[in-house]
């Protein structure tokens, strides 16, 4: 027996033959097209879309009976990204301008973004990488002439599934109950590839290396979802070890099919607002489908990349607009650009020369820094997001605060850019509502006077622990330090929850501890009423604010907040009474 360790996606045991997944498309032998062939070779690339968008829907519709709108909306992706500009144009181009024939255009374009997606540590745009592959091998799968192997399809007799990496509508596909579970080689535990198996109630190990090459088809194999374990052939000993785990698959889908409950209401009657994160104007045409209660991000970081300039005042006006429409009755924030450290920045749009290098970008020029030492670039930002509010109910906040200084500065450039407003007889909410990310630990220690100038404060988790910890998350040598269940980070959290309801005004969480549903119950504890998650995480956060009561989340925090260690803490949310040292269950109400 051999075991294989990976990510736990999906939980559930699952035994049986495996039945491995060919080849993913690939975009062949390049053959160069003439420019005045580009054209029909353009057209050979609108037909694929075509077929992969119709092959889409079909999926969509086929588990529409057993997918909840929460989920469906991860479908709905899939066939906008076939629509992508960024993408599609780009393919186009090279068809023109390189004479590459569709396919490789298409492979050339997915790599381009890839490439770009790939050195970016903030989730959510790797979680776009991964998005716009899928893309892409949808794509190729319908301009290829040859057989276009087994992934997405299902095996005659019940079996588990082993691919090197799976799409949500391949998941999706599998209705006939002939997969068991499946493992892949790519994705985690966040990706929408894992959240559809969720909502199928599939157990799924992802990220497991080499098992499309390890296993072959007909090997034995058990998998545990929860535990990210896969045994390769092993004994009826080991089998029966994992027995108890095993229960009728159709089990967990309920939850995924069931109604979501709207709005999010404790048992004891307290709201929270399940807010959006927004990473592409692709996702503003599933806000109706998602029922979210509103945009608390918005990342205009989108409107610079794939560029060698920065956009104009009225590219950044026709994305806000589109935001505010797409969005109103409800509230959206725009977080003004932050691009540096973690998240990148285009060569072409440096601060400096494009070879000058940060030695360390993360703590160097990006946020709220950059923008104030480009007041040009920045008050044209402001100017859009000013003239947008006059369609809908926009909000801003500036990143990457740490100092009064910073925000009375960031206010005085939203004055002028009112001012000018005003002089020129545009029209624009001059009420406008000023934020700030709380995701350095000067600005958590300062939250109380921060709050005396401000309409709002957005917690970023992931840099605040980041740069509370001193860990950077992209070294592999000290990313095991990077916990967010620190007890500074908690008390941080607190801290700010705390100057919020002070000051009178609204608190959010944006990182990605909000749009887990453990997490978000101590969050709510901790004072937090506002969550902001990508789409696909709000309907299990729903369901586990709805069957908990605040009384207990209030308990749970205040209790948190007593342990002295991450290890009690963790044994604590997990109901674990070894090692909660000193977390009281009946400490005090944590706000």
């Amino acid at each position: 027996m051999a075991r294989i360790q990976g990510i736990g996606a999906s939980g559930g045991v699952a035994a049986g033959r495996a039945w491995v997944a060919s080849t993913r498309p690939s975009p062949g032998m390049l053959r160069r097209v003439p420019p005045e062939r580009a054209g029909e070779e353009i057209g050979r690339l609108e037909r694929a879309i075509g077929a992969a968008a119709a092959e889409l829907e079909a999926i969509r519709q086929a588990a529409g009976d057993r997918l909840g709108p929460g989920h469906l909306y991860i479908l709905d992706l899939g066939r906008l990204l076939l629509k992508d500009e960024m993408l599609i144009g780009e393919a186009r181009r090279r068809i023109r301008e390189e004479g590459l024939n569709a396919e490789w255009a298409v492979q050339a374009a997915v790599d381009h973004f890839a490439r770009f997606f790939e050195a970016l540590e903030d989730p959510y745009f790797r979680d776009r990488r991964l998005d716009i592959g899928h893309a892409g091998e949808r794509i190729l799968s319908h301009l290829a002439e040859g057989p276009r192997g087994n992934a997405g399809r299902e095996p005659e007799e019940p079996a588990i599934l082993v691919a090197r990496d799976l799409t949500p509508a391949d998941v999706a596909a599998l209705s006939g109950g002939k997969i068991l579970g499946f493992v892949t080689d790519l994705g985690g535990q966040t990706s929408h590839t894992a959240i559809m198996a969720q909502a199928l109630g599939i157990p799924a190990v992802v990220g497991a290396g080499d098992a499309s090459r390890r296993v072959s088809t007909g090997d034995r194999l058990l998998v545990d979802g929860r535990a990210g374990v896969v045994l390769l052939n092993p004994s009826a000993e080991e089998e029966e070890a994992y027995a108890a785990g095993l229960r009728p698959r159709r089990e967990a889908p309920e939850e995924g099919r069931s109604p979501i409950p709207r709005p999010a209401v404790t048992r004891d009657g307290a709201r929270v607002a399940i807010l959006a994160n927004i990473v592409n104007d692709q996702e503003l045409d599933l806000l109706p489908l998602s029922g979210m209660d509103g945009v608390g991000l918005y990342r205009s970081e989108q409107l610079y990349f794939n560029r060698r300039d920065f956009p104009s005042e009225e590219e950044h006006y026709a994305g806000y607009l589109r935001l505010a429409r797409a969005t109103r009755p409800m509230a959206a924030i725009i977080r003004t650009l932050d691009l540096g450290g973690d998240r990148g920045f285009p060569p072409a749009l440096r601060l400096g020369q494009p070879e000058e290098r940060e030695p360390n970008p993360t703590l160097g020029v990006r946020g709220i820094r950059f923008s104030l030492e480009r007041p040009d670039i920045f008050k044209r930002q402001l100017r859009a997001i000013l003239r947008a509010s006059a369609e809908g109910d926009l909000a801003l906040m500036y990143p990457m605060v740490s100092s009064l200084e910073e925000v009375r500065e960031a206010q005085a450039l939203l004055e002028e850019a009112k001012a000018e407003l005003r002089e020129e007889g545009r029209p624009f909410n001059g009420a406008i509502r000023q934020g700030i990310m709380v995701e350095t630990p000067a600005a958590a220690l300062c939250a109380d006077r921060l709050a005396r100038h401000l309409d709002f404060f957005a917690v970023g988790t992931n840099d605040l622990t980041q740069y509370t910890l001193a860990v950077d998350r992209s070294n592999k040598g000290v990313a095991d330090r990077y916990e967010p269940l620190h007890p500074a980070v908690l008390r941080l959290l607190h801290g700010v929850a705390r100057a919020a309801r002070s000051a009178g005004i609204p608190a959010i969480i944006c990182g990605e501890l909000a749009g887990d549903p453990k997490s978000a119950l101590y969050l709510v504890g901790l004072g937090f009423r506002s969550l902001s998650m990508a789409l696909a995480k709000a309907p299990a956060v729903r369901r586990a604010i709805c069957r908990s009561e605040l009384a207990q989340m209030e308990e749970l925090a205040a209790a948190m907040l007593e342990c002295e260690s991450a290890r009690e803490i963790r044994a604590l949310t997990s109901g674990s009474r070894h090692g909660a040292g000193r977390g009281r269950a009946g400490a005090r109400p944590a706000v």
